[in-house]
């Protein structure tokens, strides 16, 4: 824990923050950490120094005996109890139990100043107030302001808690009439005991204790101490937050801030807080309409520091979990109040590196809000391309800032999901320009990531892969497969790749391009084709592996597609270039035919397989990928459903096939089959090609393939 400082009951100082951990720049934005970690308890206190200003000096039966203002309130506990007994055995004629008593408590004063805490004494103490809470309230109501004002000093917290005092006084507040001015300091000695003591928490947080401390939220006189006493508890302590949560604290804080007469500005940071934490994982049902509303105005208040708007940002991401909430958020224009926050981060001029921190974490949180509420069909209906957001995050594109761009590439990006809106974006926007041109003097990875992506939705639409296709888009996209310290750019590029490959032969020609004009330069027989084909067995990624296949198969399905409408000249052209220049073309499908995790995408190795066997040159690269007997292997079991080597499956395939097959529901079952038997399908006609054509093949391999086709 850092630091505590006082606060009084009407009043608090600046809070010290506690940082967050920032997500890898390399990644994609997430979500920040939503965990409550409560750095700073609050030391709660009265206005005045002293619970009674007639305590200065404190007549007794006996004679007259002065104490010293000026001494801490801890070192003066004993003697003014000693006090307040005297005055309770004189006027009420209170039976105290104990003989001896002045003398015991001027010895455990005399203790105290040396350090020692008689656990003994304080039960006794317990005892002695619980007569007096039955039958003098007054000097009960004077006692517990004296120890309240103890609790302030740490080393008697967990004494408190070991002589059950801690308990009476929870006991005694769960009493529905009891007055404010007896509630109060059982609230500030409860708040003060909780502060780095676990042992008192676990005390605090039985179930008869909470929903009375809860009830003080209700109370306009006591709504500033009760939150204060729940930070406490709760600061850096799972148990208690788990156990506030599922009381319903986040409504009820709600509740609070919604009412016209609180004022949280000296409350804010831990009001902040406990909105953080009670609103992760939490049931937010029971919190009332315009909840959302409430919270994010808290951004609005003069008084929110970078910390307090991170854990307000924490918890809206816990409310726009849920549909109405969304809504919420969507109709009343919510969005603006976080893009006001996240313009003016950029003015805010932070004073220490744990401000700076926290401001990006904050950027990253509401980029994240925004990715995830513009996804959302409600606000793509809200918010079409001609209207004012809309045009303030197109003009973001353009900001000298990274997080107005990617969060401008985000909700763009999102509101591109039809091809409308696609067409609209290119054809009259031209955003495709500004994204290239964003990603070509960019070296934030994140910025280039959103962009990459945001292109490729915008390349869905068949009308917009020859505008944003060019050589100059390959050329681009194709710099980014050299990062090699970065697969998530890698595969987004690829992806991106791929969307403008397919049933666009056009495109095609312009990945086949050669890198160098100059016909003396190693580079022109190289192609950006090659410079993929690199990147595949160079990267270790299998995400990029797999989209990299992907973009063969895409190819192969273009040229197929294409030879119904192109000249034989102009096929036969990009045939040589494709299978010529390209002598491991059929690497990436050999990897998609010989996995066995994703049976969609060995599919779909099959028929590109095959739709690349169907021409001499295709053949040739096919055969050199079945060299590898775990390709061979595949395509003997895919026909034969048996294993290439002869052998019946071994136990542990058959129970998996077995689990698989108990597991799966019918449906599930069914498609597997008729997925299978495309796959053999694809295979057998494979096979058929390969037969047509077999110079380059391997006689042994022949023989095998003729045998199957022969069994079948």
């Amino acid at each position: 824990m850092d630091s505590k400082h006082d606060i009084s009951k009407m009043s608090s100082s600046a809070e010290e923050k506690h940082s967050v951990p920032t997500p890898p720049a390399s990644s994609p934005v997430q979500s920040p950490a939503s965990s409550f970690d409560g750095t700073i308890s609050r030391q709660i206190s009265q206005d005045s120094e002293d619970p009674d200003p007639d305590q200065d000096h404190l007549v007794y039966a006996f004679g007259q005996l002065s104490v010293r203002k000026d001494l801490p309130m801890a070192e003066r506990m004993f003697i003014l109890l000693e006090g307040v007994f005297q005055r309770a055995v004189e006027t009420h004629n209170i039976n105290l139990g104990l003989r001896d008593w002045h003398d015991k408590l001027r010895r455990a004063d005399g203790n105290s100043r040396r350090g020692d805490r008689d656990v003994e004494i304080l039960k006794w103490i317990r005892d002695v107030l619980d007569q007096l809470r039955l039958s003098v309230l007054e000097d009960f109501t004077r006692a517990v302001n004296i120890l309240a004002d103890a609790s302030r000093d740490a080393s008697w917290r967990l004494p408190f808690g070991q002589s059950g005092l801690l308990e009476l006084f929870l006991r005694v507040s769960t009493d529905p009439d009891l007055e404010d001015d007896v509630l109060a300091p059982i609230l500030r000695l409860v708040g003060n005991c909780c502060i780095d003591a676990d042992l008192n928490r676990e005390i605090v947080i039985s179930p008869e204790f909470i929903p009375s401390i809860m009830r003080h939220l209700q109370s306009g006189e006591l709504v500033t101490t009760a939150i204060s006493v729940i930070y406490n508890i709760c600061s850096d302590y799972d148990r208690a937050q788990h156990a506030f949560r599922t009381n319903g604290l986040c409504s009820a804080l709600v509740r609070v801030l919604a009412d016209s007469n609180f004022d949280a500005g000296p409350l804010l940071p831990y009001v902040c807080s406990l909105l953080s934490f009670s609103t992760q994982q939490a049931d937010l049902g029971d919190c009332a309409n315009r909840s959302l509303q409430t919270v994010t105005n808290l951004l609005q208040q003069p008084e929110v520091t970078p910390g307090d708007m991170l854990l307000i940002v924490n918890a809206i991401s816990a409310f726009l979990q849920q549909e109405r909430f969304r809504s919420e958020f969507v109709e009343h224009g919510l969005i603006t109040v976080l893009i006001d926050v996240l313009t003016g981060s950029y003015t805010y001029e932070p004073q220490d590196l744990d401000t700076e921190e926290e401001i990006s974490i904050l950027r990253n949180a509401i980029s994240q809000i925004f990715s995830d509420i513009s996804a959302t069909n409600m606000f793509a209906r809200s918010y079409p391309v001609s209207s004012p957001l809309v045009g303030s995050m197109i003009q973001w594109l353009s900001s000298p800032y990274d997080q107005l761009r990617i969060a401008s590439c985000l909700v763009l990006g999102n509101l591109a999901r039809s091809d409308s809106v696609c067409l609209d974006m290119v054809r009259r926007l031209s955003l495709h320009g500004k994204l290239f041109e964003l990603v070509q003097n960019q070296s934030n990875i994140q910025v280039v990531y959103a962009a990459l992506g945001f292109l490729r939705n915008l390349a869905l639409p068949a009308e917009n892969k020859s505008i944003i296709g060019t050589q100059q888009s390959v050329e681009t996209i194709s710099s980014f497969w050299s990062l090699d310290f970065n697969p998530q750019v890698q595969y987004i590029s690829v992806c991106l790749l791929r969307q403008l490959l397919n049933n666009c032969i056009g495109n095609v020609r312009w990945l086949l391009e050669s890198l160098s004009p100059d016909q003396d330069s190693p580079a022109h027989e190289k192609t950006y084709l090659s410079l993929l084909l690199l990147l595949f067995g160079r990267t270790d990624d299998l995400s990029s592996k797999v989209e990299i296949g992907r973009t063969i198969a895409t190819i192969c399905r273009c040229i197929a597609s294409s030879s119904q409408g192109l000249p034989l000249e102009s096929i036969n052209a990009i045939l040589h270039r494709l299978y010529c220049m390209h002598a491991d073309i059929a690497k990436p499908l050999a990897m998609m035919v010989s996995q066995s995790r994703f049976p969609i995408i060995r599919s779909e190795g099959w028929f590109a397989l095959a739709l690349m066997a169907r021409s001499r040159e295709g053949t040739g690269a096919v055969s050199e990928a079945l060299q590898q007997m775990e390709v061979f292997g595949a395509l003997v079991t895919t026909i034969t459903g048996q294993p290439a080597n002869g052998q019946a499956p071994s136990i542990q395939e058959r129970q998996n096939r077995l689990s698989d097959s108990s597991s799966g529901s019918e449906t599930r079952s069914e498609q597997e089959r008729e997925m299978q038997a495309k796959d053999r399908e694809n295979a057998l006609v494979l096979v058929n090609e390969l037969l047509k054509n077999t110079v380059r093949i391997n006689f042994l391999f022949l023989s095998i393939l003729r045998h199957c086709l022969y069994i079948q």
